[in-house]
Protein backbone atom coordinates (compact mmCIF):
# COMPACT_ATOMS: atom_id res chain seq x y z
CA UNK A 1 0.00 0.00 0.00
CA UNK A 2 1.17 3.52 -0.69
CA UNK A 3 -0.09 6.14 1.40
CA UNK A 4 -0.17 10.16 0.36
CA UNK A 5 -0.02 12.66 3.93
CA UNK A 6 -0.97 15.75 2.84
CA UNK A 7 -3.29 18.70 4.20
CA UNK A 8 -4.22 22.03 3.66
CA UNK A 9 -2.46 24.08 1.08
CA UNK A 10 -0.42 21.19 0.09
CA UNK A 11 -2.79 18.84 -1.83
CA UNK A 12 -0.63 16.71 -4.25
CA UNK A 13 -0.59 17.46 -8.52
CA UNK A 14 -3.75 15.39 -9.99
CA UNK A 15 -1.00 13.31 -12.02
CA UNK A 16 0.25 12.18 -8.61
CA UNK A 17 -3.54 11.10 -7.28
CA UNK A 18 -4.28 9.57 -10.57
CA UNK A 19 -0.80 7.94 -11.09
CA UNK A 20 -0.31 6.03 -8.41
CA UNK A 21 -3.22 3.40 -8.60
CA UNK A 22 -4.57 2.64 -4.83
CA UNK A 23 -3.03 5.36 -3.09
CA UNK A 24 -4.04 6.35 0.22
CA UNK A 25 -4.80 9.49 0.76
CA UNK A 26 -4.27 10.71 4.66
CA UNK A 27 -4.84 14.30 5.92
CA UNK A 28 -4.77 15.74 9.73
CA UNK A 29 -8.85 15.32 9.38
CA UNK A 30 -8.41 11.87 8.94
CA UNK A 31 -6.99 10.94 11.40
CA UNK A 32 -9.54 10.59 14.08
CA UNK A 33 -10.42 7.20 14.96
CA UNK A 34 -9.38 4.31 17.66
CA UNK A 35 -6.13 2.06 17.00
CA UNK A 36 -2.83 4.71 17.10
CA UNK A 37 -0.23 2.78 18.43
CA UNK A 38 2.97 3.83 18.08
CA UNK A 39 5.62 2.39 20.68
CA UNK A 40 9.27 3.79 19.95
CA UNK A 41 10.55 1.06 21.06
CA UNK A 42 8.32 -1.22 18.61
CA UNK A 43 8.03 1.06 15.40
CA UNK A 44 7.61 -1.69 13.31
CA UNK A 45 4.14 -2.69 15.11
CA UNK A 46 2.99 0.99 15.14
CA UNK A 47 -0.57 1.56 13.65
CA UNK A 48 -2.20 4.92 13.30
CA UNK A 49 -6.03 5.13 13.77
CA UNK A 50 -8.20 6.92 10.83
CA UNK A 51 -12.05 7.39 10.07
CA UNK A 52 -11.32 4.63 7.35
CA UNK A 53 -9.63 2.32 9.65
CA UNK A 54 -6.43 1.47 11.13
CA UNK A 55 -3.30 2.03 9.56
CA UNK A 56 -0.68 -0.19 10.45
CA UNK A 57 3.14 0.44 8.91
CA UNK A 58 3.82 -2.94 8.36
CA UNK A 59 1.26 -2.98 5.28
CA UNK A 60 2.89 -0.02 3.91
CA UNK A 61 5.05 -0.18 0.86
CA UNK A 62 6.06 3.78 0.96
CA UNK A 63 4.52 7.11 2.44
CA UNK A 64 4.80 10.17 0.50
CA UNK A 65 4.83 12.67 3.04
CA UNK A 66 3.57 15.84 1.58
CA UNK A 67 3.22 17.99 4.37
CA UNK A 68 5.43 19.79 6.57
CA UNK A 69 3.72 19.88 9.68
CA UNK A 70 -0.13 20.17 10.80
CA UNK A 71 -1.67 23.33 11.38
CA UNK A 72 -4.39 24.66 13.01
CA UNK A 73 -5.52 25.20 9.40
CA UNK A 74 -5.97 21.36 8.86
CA UNK A 75 -8.84 21.34 11.96
CA UNK A 76 -11.50 23.09 10.68
CA UNK A 77 -13.69 20.33 13.13
CA UNK A 78 -11.91 21.54 15.78
CA UNK A 79 -13.16 23.59 18.51
CA UNK A 80 -10.94 26.94 18.13
CA UNK A 81 -9.43 26.83 21.33
CA UNK A 82 -8.42 23.57 21.17
CA UNK A 83 -7.01 23.57 17.49
CA UNK A 84 -3.21 24.64 18.24
CA UNK A 85 -2.65 21.55 20.42
CA UNK A 86 -4.11 19.26 18.31
CA UNK A 87 -2.20 20.37 15.61
CA UNK A 88 0.95 20.23 17.79
CA UNK A 89 -0.06 16.59 19.32
CA UNK A 90 -1.17 15.30 15.45
CA UNK A 91 2.84 16.60 14.22
CA UNK A 92 4.04 14.91 16.81
CA UNK A 93 2.23 11.74 16.16
CA UNK A 94 2.99 11.70 12.64
CA UNK A 95 6.90 12.11 13.18
CA UNK A 96 7.23 9.39 15.02
CA UNK A 97 4.94 7.14 12.63
CA UNK A 98 6.76 8.26 9.69
CA UNK A 99 9.38 5.82 11.41
CA UNK A 100 8.33 2.98 11.06
CA UNK A 101 7.21 2.30 7.03
CA UNK A 102 10.82 1.21 5.16
CA UNK A 103 10.45 3.79 2.48
CA UNK A 104 9.28 7.60 2.84
CA UNK A 105 9.74 10.55 0.47
CA UNK A 106 10.90 12.36 2.02
CA UNK A 107 12.10 11.76 5.42
CA UNK A 108 10.89 13.47 8.50
CA UNK A 109 13.60 16.05 9.71
CA UNK A 110 12.95 17.86 13.09
CA UNK A 111 11.21 20.78 12.05
CA UNK A 112 9.48 19.35 9.27
CA UNK A 113 7.80 15.99 8.43
CA UNK A 114 8.26 16.36 4.70
CA UNK A 115 11.99 16.48 5.32
CA UNK A 116 14.11 19.27 3.94
CA UNK A 117 13.53 20.60 0.76
CA UNK A 118 10.34 22.57 0.66
CA UNK A 119 11.65 26.03 2.28
CA UNK A 120 13.72 28.42 -0.60
CA UNK A 121 15.94 30.22 2.35
CA UNK A 122 17.07 26.84 3.93
CA UNK A 123 17.58 25.17 0.31
CA UNK A 124 20.05 28.33 -0.84
CA UNK A 125 21.74 28.01 2.65
CA UNK A 126 22.11 24.39 2.10
CA UNK A 127 23.80 25.16 -1.46
CA UNK A 128 26.52 27.95 0.09
CA UNK A 129 27.31 25.49 3.00
CA UNK A 130 27.91 23.02 -0.19
CA UNK A 131 29.60 24.95 -2.14
CA UNK A 132 26.82 25.55 -5.37
CA UNK A 133 26.07 28.79 -6.92
CA UNK A 134 23.12 30.55 -6.16
CA UNK A 135 21.64 33.42 -7.64
CA UNK A 136 19.59 36.55 -6.72
CA UNK A 137 17.76 36.65 -10.33
CA UNK A 138 14.20 37.38 -9.16
CA UNK A 139 13.09 34.92 -12.64
CA UNK A 140 13.95 30.86 -12.98
CA UNK A 141 14.82 29.72 -16.29
CA UNK A 142 13.83 25.89 -15.78
CA UNK A 143 12.48 23.64 -13.01
CA UNK A 144 14.24 20.11 -12.70
CA UNK A 145 12.90 17.55 -10.17
CA UNK A 146 14.93 14.47 -8.90
CA UNK A 147 13.65 11.55 -7.89
CA UNK A 148 16.11 8.57 -6.93
CA UNK A 149 19.04 9.14 -9.06
CA UNK A 150 16.76 10.49 -12.25
CA UNK A 151 16.51 14.36 -12.97
CA UNK A 152 13.69 15.00 -15.14
CA UNK A 153 12.63 16.13 -17.47
CA UNK A 154 14.96 13.50 -19.68
CA UNK A 155 17.50 15.49 -21.80
CA UNK A 156 18.14 17.98 -18.88
CA UNK A 157 21.25 19.99 -19.36
CA UNK A 158 23.96 17.63 -17.73
CA UNK A 159 25.34 20.65 -15.43
CA UNK A 160 22.42 21.58 -14.41
CA UNK A 161 21.36 18.05 -13.95
CA UNK A 162 24.57 17.33 -11.84
CA UNK A 163 23.71 20.71 -9.33
CA UNK A 164 20.29 19.38 -8.57
CA UNK A 165 21.96 16.08 -7.56
CA UNK A 166 24.70 17.74 -5.74
CA UNK A 167 21.76 19.86 -4.09
CA UNK A 168 19.40 16.89 -2.91
CA UNK A 169 22.39 15.52 -1.35
CA UNK A 170 23.17 18.35 0.40
CA UNK A 171 19.60 18.12 2.08
CA UNK A 172 19.11 14.98 2.01
CA UNK A 173 16.01 14.49 -0.06
CA UNK A 174 15.20 11.13 -2.31
CA UNK A 175 12.92 13.25 -4.24
CA UNK A 176 13.53 17.42 -5.16
CA UNK A 177 12.21 19.76 -7.64
CA UNK A 178 14.86 22.38 -8.21
CA UNK A 179 14.13 26.20 -9.63
CA UNK A 180 17.29 26.91 -11.60
CA UNK A 181 18.99 29.74 -13.76
CA UNK A 182 21.86 30.27 -15.60
CA UNK A 183 24.57 33.23 -14.98
CA UNK A 184 26.75 34.13 -18.31
CA UNK A 185 29.93 33.91 -15.58
CA UNK A 186 29.03 31.20 -13.28
CA UNK A 187 26.61 28.70 -15.71
CA UNK A 188 23.61 27.43 -13.60
CA UNK A 189 23.02 28.53 -10.35
CA UNK A 190 20.21 27.50 -7.74
CA UNK A 191 16.85 30.26 -7.46
CA UNK A 192 15.07 27.93 -5.03
CA UNK A 193 12.83 25.08 -4.35
CA UNK A 194 9.09 24.83 -4.69
CA UNK A 195 7.01 21.05 -3.22
CA UNK A 196 8.18 18.27 -5.77
CA UNK A 197 4.27 17.00 -5.19
CA UNK A 198 2.89 19.94 -7.19
CA UNK A 199 4.95 20.18 -9.40
CA UNK A 200 4.64 16.13 -10.34
CA UNK A 201 3.48 15.81 -13.82
CA UNK A 202 2.75 12.31 -15.45
CA UNK A 203 6.66 11.86 -15.73
CA UNK A 204 7.74 12.81 -12.08
CA UNK A 205 4.68 10.10 -11.10
CA UNK A 206 6.41 6.73 -13.37
CA UNK A 207 9.67 7.37 -12.43
CA UNK A 208 8.21 7.85 -8.14
CA UNK A 209 6.71 4.17 -9.24
CA UNK A 210 9.50 2.47 -10.31
CA UNK A 211 11.79 3.71 -7.04
CA UNK A 212 9.05 2.45 -5.25
CA UNK A 213 9.04 -0.41 -7.00
CA UNK A 214 12.17 -0.71 -6.78
CA UNK A 215 12.72 -0.29 -3.00
CA UNK A 216 9.72 -2.87 -2.49
CA UNK A 217 11.85 -5.87 -3.59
Amino acid sequence: MIVIVSGSGHRPARPLLRGLGGARLVTPRTLAGPGTRCDPADLPAATLGTRCGTLAAGDVTAVLACLPAVTPWDLPHIAGPERSFVAAELTALLALWLQAPALVVNRPVPGSLCGRGLDPGDARWAAVQAGLPITARSRAETRLTLVGDRVLPGGADPAAAELVRALAKALDATVLCVRLAREPDRGWCVHGVEPWWQAADGEVTAALGALIAEGAR
